[in-house]
């Protein structure tokens, strides 16, 4: 159920509430009062909640379920220094409540969780989590039942059968609305789907690419309100360099590129390459009407995205790559955040949960996805960042408690997409970071079609390091880049991608 409709039921039966309070009230008034009339009867409030409860779509798991005070381990990330310090886990394991809504959301789901099935959750910090699965399933131990593994470090674990097709898994039922249908549609392969995002994580909606623009800056330089070009569908690759170039000016006078001391049209960093690639609708790797997969980053589309890339992201009077600092600014984000809240950009590029870091800046600022090709391109697509964002995975060794881990799992995701999905969603972005109600309605758009794709995932013929790389350069050059990679591209996609799957499925008896 959408939050519209939980807030509608919600309204309403505030309203049936307080009108029977009302109505209550009038009945014992001494100039009201009618003995022979029977006074009105509050609604249970109880009654209430078991309707909302009702409500909301419930996971298909059978009643009585019930563990014994099982325990469930699950691996969590631990805090990292520097610019990794936003990206620990907060979204597994709470002490209790504190007021925080995220916090609050988890704690909440998880003791519901142990209350209907029966078990204890528990979550411990893992910093090597593809070794920590490895040494699990070699050694055949139950040590853990769930990782939330990187997608940046699930490659080998996939392709060496370390993880469970969670298509086996039972009480998992993928079609449902708290797993995320892009990640299955893109990450699944021969029937076999080995990691999934959904609503009892939150580092993957984190790690999601957007961007944010400076309303003050719009306005001082009359330009038009980048809400209304991404409601018109106007929302450009053109349209955004254009007011780029609109913006930035050498404000210091001092005839040279000062970071700090001009104005920019565009801060972005080496990861944004692949997201405003996928935001032009272009991909490294994707799959054929039979399920194979095809390099389509060599498509006359894909050159037409980076001949337009290259075109617009390397004029560094305009457009600014903050990883040409990373020696000056140990912590990127820190340093791209401190530019931005001074009004010396325009537009910023950033992963969701760098948002966070904007809480104290004095101008307003609005949340935008990235832009489209043009116009005639039908949706906006977003990027999970696989270097940060996790995943829902299951160490692959029959010591775990299969039964119990998908019903916790299951269940866990499906509280996970009111609660935890809400306080996310609405109260940490909507009311404590973006300032309107247009910046709320545009994490529909961004969070609605994200991309996952298997040759940026898998580093398939070496194509996205190469893009980072270049990304630091005067230009892409695309075609020059797939020439020099030529000779490896298909032996990495059938030897690192085609055939270890195809083996998985053959040894799991779904090969055809």
């Amino acid at each position: 159920m959408t939050t519209k409709k939980r807030r509608a039921i919600a309204f309403l039966t505030l309203l049936a509430l307080l009108l029977s309070f009302a109505l209550s009230a009038c009945s014992q008034s001494p100039e009201n009062a009618d003995e022979t009339k029977p006074a009105e009867v509050a609604e249970d409030p109880a009654a209430a909640a078991e309707e909302e409860e009702t409500a909301k779509l419930l996971p298909d798991l059978p009643q009585g379920l019930n563990y014994s005070g099982a325990t469930v381990l699950i691996m969590q990330h631990p805090f990292s220094a520097g610019d990794w310090a936003d990206w620990l886990s907060r979204d597994i394991w709470s002490d209790g409540i504190t007021g925080e809504p995220i916090n609050d959301a988890v704690f909440e789901r998880n003791a519901y969780v142990e209350e209907k099935l029966g078990v204890v959750i528990r979550a411990e910090d893992v910093a090597d989590m593809p070794g920590t699965i490895q040494r699990q399933v070699t050694s055949g131990t139950a040590d853990y039942n769930i990782s939330t593994a990187r997608i940046q470090s699930l490659p080998a674990t996939v392709t060496k059968g370390y993880l469970v097709n969670l298509y086996d898994m039972p009480h998992v039922d993928l079609t449902k609305p708290w797993y995320d249908e892009r990640c299955i549609a893109d990450a699944s392969y021969y029937g076999l789907l080995y990691y999934v995002t959904g609503d009892m994580i939150i580092l993957d909606d984190d790690s999601t690419g957007a961007m944010v623009f400076n309303k003050q800056l719009i306005e001082d330089y009359h330009l038009e309100v980048p809400y209304d070009l991404v409601e018109e569908g106007t929302w450009t690759l053109d349209k955004m360099a254009d007011m780029a170039n609109t913006v930035a000016s050498d404000l210091n006078g001092n005839g040279e590129v000062d970071i700090e001391g001009d104005r920019f049209g565009l801060l972005w960093q080496r990861d944004a390459i692949v997201s405003f690639m996928h935001g032009s609708e272009a991909r490294i790797v994707d799959k054929d009407e039979s399920g194979e997969p095809y390099y389509t980053i060599t498509s006359e589309h894909a050159n037409d995205v980076f001949s337009k890339i290259d075109g617009i992201f390397f004029d560094p009077t305009v457009v600014q790559n903050m990883h040409n600092y990373s020696s000056k600014y140990p912590d990127i984000y820190v340093g791209e955040c401190n530019i931005f809240r001074a009004n010396n950009a325009l537009f910023m590029w950033m992963r969701m949960r760098v948002a966070q870091n904007l809480r104290d800046m004095e101008t307003d600022f609005g949340i935008i996805p990235v832009p489209k090709y043009d116009e005639a391109q039908s949706k906006y697509y977003s990027t999970v960042t696989k270097y940060t964002a996790a995943t829902i995975c299951i160490p692959n060794t029959s010591a775990i408690d299969w039964d119990m881990t998908g019903a916790v799992v299951e269940l866990m995701n499906a509280e996970g997409h009111y609660g935890l999905h809400e306080a996310y969603y609405e109260n940490n972005l909507g009311s404590k970071i973006s300032r309107d109600r247009q910046s709320t309605e545009m994490l529909d758009l961004i969070f609605s079609n994200r991309i996952y794709d298997a040759g940026e995932i898998y580093e398939l013929g070496s194509i996205s390091s190469n893009l980072y790389s270049r990304s630091a350069e005067s230009a892409i050059n695309l075609a020059t880049m797939l020439a020099k990679n030529a000779k490896i591209m298909e032996r990495s996609l059938d030897k690192t991608f085609v055939t270890p799957l195809k083996e998985l499925a053959e040894a799991s008896g779904r090969s055809e």
